[in-house]
């Protein structure tokens, strides 16, 4: 949509001589103050919620010039007299009185000698022709004075009124200390707006200073109210709460388009799809008969049968590959060859561009305009884990007969340093107590206990962010009671292609857990609970926490805990000012294991493949023991 080339001045409507461009909300306006609602309630209904009562009321005067002016422009005698008559003029009921003077009649009605001589004569002969009229015909006259008045405003509002366009100003039609935001966020005209809307979602408004969720739903509500004549109709992924909308959505689907969007959009024209790539094989097994590359990457991540998580890892590296082919290579991804590839991971993986195009918010969503393939450029652990799912992908369409050859084959490896660096990223004993210090509360608020409890259940436990925000009350379990007569309960942790892991829970954490139940009103008994109920919940909307949800906990808990942020990393202080929800699983197996648990055993816990994963803490111990000197 154009945007205005300069941004247009806000006046306010009361400070002006007339309004240029009258429309229904005027006229609602003006229609209840002739009927004779109280100027407050027309505040509180049509008002700008920035100003008091007096802006409405000089509004109110401003209108009744600006109306009766253009009546007698259109020689309307009738519509000028009666628009400018006030609330009470014309009673429902009156007494016989004696006929006024001209000259009081004057006085009442045209104080400001708005009427000519001829005019005003008129309109006296006209409501005192019969002095002595009967009671009830001055009911009747006064109900059909009142029937003029409403049909000369119904003309007027045909004649004047004007319907906003997309081309017109915001300040012309919005209150204008919002047109003003929205100008100083270049926001010039109607389109510009519904533009924004549509770009940035139902929380457009974050992306303007100071309009908030009130101001934002009064103009979505008059954009609703407008949309034939702005030839505009807000989508449903404009309008309603992200929360509400399923990821299957159809509010939530893109266009098919070539541009640099995710797979399940890319449009791919026919001379870059694969069907003619110079590396594909002569003859395809009979389970891979694939007619494009996106048809046959598509099969590939089908067959994935692997965490969430992994799944996502491998469609965003084939879906960067397929990209850079076709828009920076402008090849089909089954004509790259080695020095392609070479090129791709030494080089476009560390620093794409233009970054304009490929870099991009990691907050944005999927279905949203401005996604972008990459947040920024790789290190080179995250160039290596590419090549290496790269690699894996074309020597799977090479085993199906998709591919002559892997391109991948004779990339360099890259050099990487161990697999998990834990060195400087655990918190010595001291530091953990302090943290805990920190957190504890003589009475905890709902959204404190369950950051508590999160800070808790992932010290005892070390399980990964993602597993801490899946967990549930139903993987909970109990097992025999003790000599004491006591619970021992066990988290269960289901692995995708791992074996199950349970997890001894200690009994002061599930005192946690059994608090943090009751204070969401729930039964304290994790059994009594609903299977699907998470132990980390939105304190608001009673639903999971998402991972990055657990991860913003941490990082407040370890950034506000001084002696954290200040001591003991003299020096890797940048690093202690951007903690993560793995310096607890870090701390977690360090004290496990300078207490003598058995290292195979706290594999386990960790849910680590392999062993000499989990010996990688054992290395670093001296200097996790260093730091609590």
């Amino acid at each position: 949509m154009p945007a205005a080339s300069t941004p247009p001045s806000v006046r306010n409507a009361e400070n002006r001589t007339s309004i240029k461009r009258l429309t229904r909300e005027h006229f609602a306006l003006y229609r209840g103050y002739l009927d004779g609602v109280s100027v407050e309630q027309l505040h509180a209904t049509y008002g700008d919620a920035t100003t008091d009562v007096r802006a409405t009321r000089r509004l109110i005067g401003l209108l009744r010039d600006t109306l009766s002016s253009a009546a007698r422009r259109t020689r309307d005698v009738e519509a000028t007299h009666l628009l400018r008559l006030r609330p009470g003029s014309i009673p429902e009921r009156v007494a016989i009185s004696a006929m006024p003077t001209l000259e009081a009649y004057r006085d009442a009605i045209d104080p400001n000698g708005f009427h000519s001589e001829a005019e005003l004569l008129e309109l006296y002969r006209a409501e005192y022709s019969r002095e002595n009229a009967p009671l009830d015909r001055r009911i009747s006259r006064n109900a059909r004075l009142r029937r003029r008045q409403a049909d000369a405003l119904a003309r007027m509002e045909a004649s004047l009124v004007q319907a906003p366009q997309p081309d017109h100003p915001v300040s012309s039609w919005l209150e204008p200390a919002i047109a003003s935001r929205l100008q100083r966020a270049h926001i010039y005209t109607l389109a510009d707006l519904l533009g924004f809307i549509e770009r940035r979602g139902h929380r457009w408004h974050t992306g303007i200073e100071r309009v908030g969720p009130k101001a934002a739903r009064r103009v979505i509500d008059w954009l609703s109210l407008h949309a034939d004549s702005l030839g505009h109709t807000l989508s449903p992924r404009a309008v309603t709460p992200r929360r509400h909308l399923d990821s299957n959505d159809p509010a939530l689907a893109r266009p098919r388009e070539f541009g640099i969007v995710p797979l399940e959009a890319l449009d791919v024209p026919p001379e870059l799809d694969g069907s003619a790539g110079t590396n594909r094989a002569k003859r395809s097994a009979p389970d891979g008969d694939f007619r494009t590359d996106l048809q046959a990457l598509n099969a590939w991540l089908a067959g994935r049968q692997h965490s969430p998580h992994t799944v996502r890892a491998y469609r965003r590296e084939a879906e960067r590959l397929l990209l850079w082919a076709i828009h920076l290579r402008k090849k089909a991804l089954s004509s790259l060859d080695t020095s392609d590839c070479t090129e791709y991971v030494e080089a476009f993986l560390k620093d794409p561009q233009p970054a304009a195009q490929w870099v991009g918010s990691a907050k944005i969503e999927r279905t949203h305009p401005d996604w972008r393939p990459f947040i920024g450029g790789l290190s080179d652990r995250s160039r290596e884990t590419a090549r290496a799912i790269l690699r894996a992908m074309c020597e799977w369409l090479v085993d199906r007969g998709y591919l002559k050859s892997n391109p991948f084959s004779r990339c360099t490896t890259i050099a990487i340093g161990p697999r998990i660096d834990v060195a400087g990223r655990s918190l010595s004993q001291h530091q953990w107590n302090t943290v805990v210090q920190a957190s504890m509360r003589i009475r905890y608020s709902r959204q404190e206990l369950r950051n508590f409890l999160a800070m808790q259940l992932a010290y005892a436990t070390g399980l990964r962010r993602a597993e801490l925000a899946a967990s549930t009350t139903g993987q909970l379990f109990a097992t025999m009671p003790s000599a004491a007569g006591s619970k021992r309960w066990q988290l269960l942790i289901t692995g995708i292609g791992r074996p199950d892991r349970y997890i001894p829970i200690p009994d002061s954490v599930m005192e946690v857990v059994i608090a943090s139940l009751q204070a969401r009103g729930l039964p304290g008994n994790p059994a009594a609970c609903a299977p699907d109920t998470p132990l980390l919940a939105n304190f608001r909307t009673g639903q999971a926490l998402t991972p990055d949800g657990v991860g913003q906990v941490f990082r407040r808990l370890l950034l506000g805990s001084e002696p954290v942020a200040t001591r003991g990393f003299p020096a890797q202080k940048d690093a202690c000012r951007n903690p993560s929800t793995h310096w607890i699983r870090h701390t977690h197996s360090h004290h496990a294991l300078e207490r003598g648990v058995d290292c195979r055993e706290v594999q386990v816990r960790l849910g680590h493949a392999h062993l000499s994963t989990t010996r990688l803490y054992l290395k670093s111990a001296p200097a996790s023991q260093g730091q609590s000197r």
